[in-house]
């Protein structure tokens, strides 16, 4: 089990090595050149294209040496819990997590299809995402609620506007209302790789879940 501490709206394993999880990229890298984690010594570059530890530390504010990315989270069934203050991921979880998330994989990434507003769309799952996305186009009768700042390594800095809009990610379950933004930098990239948004850290606010070889499970009712 690792404790999690948020940081802008950023996941960070809370201990000495300061790494950002982030399923938004499918390499891992660490200013060391090594990840440890789950007892073993795992060799990574030492930084990644455009992002580096000096990087994400400006735009994050935080001590951060690297990042935890889906080429190492593939080999783990992991367990995200950040619901109700407990904050922390399980790696090499052995529980039962029956109820099945429609997913998808796309470039080394993790995608999932749920219903945002009354829409069914194709969202990848970015836990580097502080905030979430959806296509300008798919969300034209919700109103705004604020603005906000956000980065990105491929256009840098950007401003998002930000709404929130009832969700649904298994069918037949309940509608929470998360936060989304829309930016026309996001619809670019959107368009590009031919999804509808993305899913952030605002997900593991409003449930629990588990990925196992690259499916996406919800846990039984109550727990």
């Amino acid at each position: 089990m690792y404790k999690i501490k948020w940081a802008k709206n950023h996941i960070i394993i809370d201990d000495e090595q300061g790494l950002l999880i982030d399923t938004g990229s499918p390499v891992s890298f660490h200013s060391s050149g090594t990840i440890k984690l789950c007892g073993q010594n795992i060799n990574v570059p030492t930084s990644i294209m455009e992002v580096s530890n000096a990087y994400l530390q400006e735009n994050i504010s935080t001590d951060i040496q690297g990042l935890i990315g889906t080429d190492i989270i593939s080999r783990h069934t992991t367990l995200f819990n950040l619901q109700r203050g407990e904050d922390f991921i399980f790696m090499d979880d052995d529980a039962d997590y029956s109820t099945r998330i429609q997913s998808f994989s796309l470039m080394g990434l993790y995608g999932i299809v749920m219903c945002v507003g009354d829409k069914i769309v194709k969202m990848i799952f970015d836990t580097g995402a502080p905030v979430s996305y959806i296509k300008s186009s798919l969300n034209e009768q919700h109103t705004i609620i604020r603005q906000t700042n956000d980065f990105s390594p491929s256009f840098g800095n950007f401003k998002a506007d930000i709404f929130k809009i009832f969700t649904v990610i298994k069918s037949g379950g309940p509608a929470e209302e998360m936060e989304f933004g829309c930016a026309k930098e996001v619809d670019r990239v959107l368009s590009l790789m031919e999804v509808d948004g993305i899913i952030g850290t605002e997900l593991l606010k409003h449930y629990r879940i588990q990925i196992k070889n690259g499916e996406f499970f919800l846990p039984p009712q109550g727990i």
